[in-house]
């Protein structure tokens, strides 16, 4: 750790602190002896975290309400006293299809928070790491076999988001546009703020592929999951009738490894500062998914439907060799994988954990 004094020492400012991947940090973190403040739009909502998971360190826990991520000096309060922000707050929902309740609130949401930290917090603040997407990469449309690194952008869903055929697409279409979208303008926000106010903290990007994992406090009715695991969800609750279509990469990383990397990447400003880290452990497509979860819970097969089992994936869920791979060397070497027997968490160890936490919090709907 780059950080001076023990962990009890420091707090760190998550931002959206109830969400999948904020909530998982924010529980690492207080593992690890660090002091969390996090913010939401409502304190009610993260009632269930301080009674749940975070219960054994509600003496470590601050949660402070942030109804507007996007007004102007929303964090000023927030940022105060903090060694390092992870703002992971921003619009994911297929239910939203409009530039300005997607890309808009992203954008002003990271230069809010970025323009506090810069005015408002203490100079002890070190590290600031923005959660993106692989999605903020990602270029389906290019030749393939490809590698993508961190050097690689998205650079066709602003122009369609933008377009006149967008206009035309159902919702499902529009907000298949406007998540890259929105991560990318998003992103882009970002660096182009870091370079013209050249703030004295570190920025960092981690830009995961399709997170899974179960979830650390899901939401009291299943249909309320994020889209991943709602796609799991709906699979082992017998709600589909054919396997969906992959995304463009199929690519996946687990929930652990993502906390992981975004407390790296606080805790090492010096190291991680103006880096991206795409993190992607392999290709797992729906199929992959259907497959497992046939194996693992033979009495749901008649519920899960069956697909072409083994398409459209590697054997051990790696790379095809003719697709798509991602370049997480970066990532690799910063967390250890590979080193002492430290792996990434594979495809079918994390769709068990994932299927058994979604069974021992829904299962009376199973």
């Amino acid at each position: 750790m780059s950080f001076n004094g023990t962990p009890g020492e420091h707090f760190i400012l998550i931002s959206g602190i109830n969400g999948y991947i904020a909530s998982q940090i924010g529980f690492d973190l207080l593992k690890q002896g660090f002091k969390v403040r996090g913010t939401t739009r409502s304190k009610q909502s993260a009632d269930a975290l301080l009674k749940g998971a975070y219960a054994p360190y509600v003496d470590r826990v601050e949660i402070l309400q942030v109804p507007d991520i996007t007004i102007e000096g929303a964090f000023d309060e927030a940022v105060k006293g903090v060694t390092a922000v992870i703002h992971t707050a921003s619009p994911i929902s297929f239910a939203l299809t409009t530039w300005s309740s997607t890309v808009d609130i992203a954008i002003s949401g990271a230069l809010s928070i970025l323009n506090s930290a810069l005015n408002h917090a203490s100079p002890q603040l070190q590290s600031f790491v923005l959660t993106s997407s692989f999605a903020a990469c990602n270029d389906p449309s290019a030749p393939q076999p490809k590698t993508f690194t961190e050097d690689d952008w998205n650079t066709w869903a602003e122009a369609e988001a933008k377009s006149e055929e967008f206009e035309a697409m159902d919702d499902e279409a529009k907000a298949r546009v406007l998540y890259p979208a929105s991560k990318t303008v998003a992103e882009r926000a970002v660096w182009s703020w870091r370079d013209e106010k050249k703030p004295p903290f570190a920025i960092t990007s981690i830009n995961p592929t399709i997170l899974i994992g179960p979830p650390l406090q899901p939401p009291p009715d299943p249909a309320q999951l994020n889209l991943t695991l709602k796609i799991v969800w709906n699979m082992i609750s017998g709600q589909l009738d054919h396997v969906p279509r992959p995304t463009p990469s199929s690519a996946y990383v687990s929930l652990h490894d993502t906390s992981a990397m975004h407390i790296y990447a606080a805790l090492h400003p010096a190291e991680c500062n103006g880096h991206r880290f795409p993190l992607a452990t392999g290709r797992a497509p729906p199929q992959a998914l259907a497959d497992v979860i046939r194996t693992i819970r033979p009495r749901w097969r008649d519920r899960i439907p069956e697909g072409t089992p083994g398409e459209g994936y590697a054997k051990g869920y790696g790379w095809m060799e003719d697709g798509v791979s991602i370049d997480c060397e970066r990532a690799r070497k910063a967390l250890g994988i590979g080193e002492g027997g430290k792996e990434w968490m594979g495809w079918e160890k994390c769709v068990r954990e994932t299927v058994e936490g979604l069974e021992r919090w829904y299962g009376k709907y199973l």
